[in-house]
């Protein structure tokens, strides 16, 4: 209905002026840039989907264990300099509409268009970061951060698509309903433990937050070498809940009523964990009050430190004190999202840090809408307990340890151990460094394919070997945070994906999906076991079936060739290389080859 809808509103929308489109968008050939009307493109593409034979996405409460997922920033994968002018919009006015008043940055139209290129790539998921609205205050860059949430039941009108007269909503629902035309889902991001400085509940219920002088400077609590001791055991249940000092608590002022901010203001957010942790405040955030105290006590948690917002002091995290009005309004996020745009899951971040009560209520109520309704964690451990608390998959540590010397081989390795959760199969996020080396790149898409327990999962920008990170979060050393300041990282600034560069492995990750289309058993983590060759550096996998037989091998050393010899006997048909004859028992393999072959009876 609303494909339709963007696609009448598009007939007579045609310009004199022709604009640049990458050629993968088009599914051209072509290695240039494709020269068109932006109306005509986006009809093209549009039409595409709406010819495509519907294949919408069959309710499983499962579905998640067979997704391959595709995390994708909306500002930042489908934003392009479509008039050529070196620079993504402009300086003045308008900063992310160019000279013919095109929006250059992402949005959820031209999203929409590159949902085929996805599916050629065996996406079945993809994962928005956060789409609501973002906050002004603090902003950090030229766009902003939008986990910066000014209101979230808003969606942010810079991913609206101008060239139509159509509100942002109904341009979103646009981008569900072509995502399942083409079975896709789709997962959106969430954030529920803090909102940006400026958010709307700031006014509207100022007793949420918490509040200092308008003219302090603040930073996060300081505590002793032996407080420091006592407290970073309270994750393992020891240790003692130790509050900041009398100094640093006189620091927050009293909740104002609605209308009576003078001289007040909202307390920036800080990295909470470890509680001595060295990031500076974030100036466009800040935390929500999850529990309510009686302000007259001595303590009155009146404060923002790890037990106030993280590791809840038991004495706080009391039935009695729960903030309900607050812990309503944000379990009813996710379902309003459900009802009005038919989202198909959600990733909460930092859902671990958030009050148990309230995570369960967040859950039942969006299962109350949809029984199959997916929840992904944003957690780097894989435990039974987040399992029990109604999570469907994590993020895991894999991007972590494949990232780590002798990593490839500790996840082949470590294949066959279960795991509570299934995880994202991915060497990097939109928070860590990008993954380097080309060849790394391509191996890796194939061991995440394969291992059993891994949700394959493409951050934006991987497959074209995008070099430039989305943020520096997570596994940065202080040399590149620093060689990183002066760039125009995508979460906070307007910038683009490199569309056009021919070092892309586009074509290879076809022909991975094109192999899983035909020979889909190789790949559903059944009948696997460990190979181990004459050569510590090249290893893989044995999958046998009742009348099948594949092999598959890595040259984990990325920078040498490896010979080696297997316990095997006949030879196998090498898949990548159309069937070419294998010797497996005796072969060498270049730098970070892998084969992927089959017995010749297939």
């Amino acid at each position: 209905m609303y494909l339709a809808q963007i696609l009448k509103a598009l007939k007579n929308k045609k310009a004199k002026e022709k604009l640049h489109f990458p050629a993968l968008w088009i599914d051209s050939k072509s290695s240039s840039p494709i020269f068109m009307d932006y109306a005509t493109f986006l009809s093209i593409n549009i039409t595409k989907i709406l010819d495509t034979k519907i294949s919408h996405p069959a309710k499983s409460k499962s579905w998640i264990d067979n997704a391959v997922i595709y995390n994708l920033f909306v500002r930042l994968c489908t934003a392009y300099d479509h008039d050529q002018d070196g620079e993504i919009g402009q300086k003045t006015g308008d900063i992310t509409l160019n000279q013919y008043g095109i929006r250059e940055t992402g949005t959820f139209l031209k999203t929409i268009a590159i949902l085929p290129y996805l599916k050629k790539l065996g996406i079945n998921t993809i994962h928005l970061l956060p789409i609501t609205e973002i906050g002004v205050v603090g902003r950090k860059g030229d766009m902003g951060s939008p986990y910066a949430i000014k209101n979230p039941f808003k969606i942010d009108p810079n991913l609206a698509d101008p060239i139509v007269d159509i509100p942002v909503e109904d341009q979103y629902k646009a981008l569900i309903e072509a995502a399942h035309r083409l079975g896709i889902r789709v997962v959106q991001e969430f954030i529920f433990r803090t909102t940006a400085i400026d958010a709307d509940w700031t006014t509207e219920h100022p007793d949420w937050f918490y509040w200092i002088d308008k003219n302090n400077q603040y930073g996060q609590p300081k505590f002793s070498k032996s407080d420091l001791e006592e407290i970073e055991k309270v994750p393992e249940g020891k240790g003692k809940y130790i509050a900041p000092n009398k100094s640093y608590r006189s620091l927050f002022k009293l909740p104002p009523k609605p209308g009576y901010f003078k001289n007040l203001k909202t307390a920036s957010a800080f990295a909470d964990w470890p509680p001595n942790d060295v990031q500076p405040p974030w100036s466009d955030v800040t935390y929500l009050r999850m529990y309510q105290y009686d302000f007259t006590k001595e303590n009155n948690y009146n404060y923002i430190a790890y037990n106030t917002i993280r590791y809840y002091d038991p004495e706080l995290a009391r039935p009695e004190n729960e903030n309900t009005p607050l812990w309503n309004d944000i379990a009813g996020i996710i379902p309003y999202f459900q009802k009005n745009f038919g989202i198909d899951g959600a990733m909460i971040d930092m859902g671990h840090a958030l009050p148990e009560n309230l995570k369960s209520n967040i859950i039942a109520k969006a299962r109350e809408v949809d029984p199959s309704f997916a929840f992904l964690d944003e957690n780097f451990d894989n435990k039974d307990s987040t399992k029990k608390e109604g999570y469907n998959a994590v993020i895991g540590n894999a991007w972590y340890i494949i990232n780590k010397r002798n990593g490839f081989r500790r996840l082949i390795l470590s294949a066959l151990d279960e795991t509570p959760l299934p995880y994202f199969g991915t060497a990097e996020t939109h928070n860590s460094p990008r993954y380097q080396n080309k060849s790394q790149k391509k191996a890796a898409w194939i061991l995440f394919s394969l291992l059993p327990n891994s949700i394959p999962f493409l951050h934006n920008g991987y497959e074209l070997n995008e070099q430039l990170p989305v943020n520096t979060g997570l596994n940065f050393t202080a040399k590149e945070i620093k060689e990183l300041s002066s760039e125009p990282l995508a979460l906070f600034n307007k910038t683009s994906l490199d569309w056009d560069t021919s070092e892309n492995s586009v074509g290879f990750m076809m022909k991975i999906e094109q192999i899983k289309v035909k020979y889909p058993w190789i790949f559903d983590g059944y009948g696997m076991s460990i190979l181990n060759t004459s050569n510590k550096k090249v290893l893989g996998f044995m999958i046998e079936t009742q009348d099948q037989n594949a092999v598959i091998l890595f040259n984990v050393n990325f920078y040498r060739k490896e010979q080696f010899t297997t316990r095997l006997t006949s030879d196998y048909l090498d898949l990548l290389q159309d069937k070419k004859p294998l010797k497996v028992h005796e072969n060498i393999l270049l730098p970070g080859k892998v084969i992927i072959a089959i017995s010749p009876n297939e």
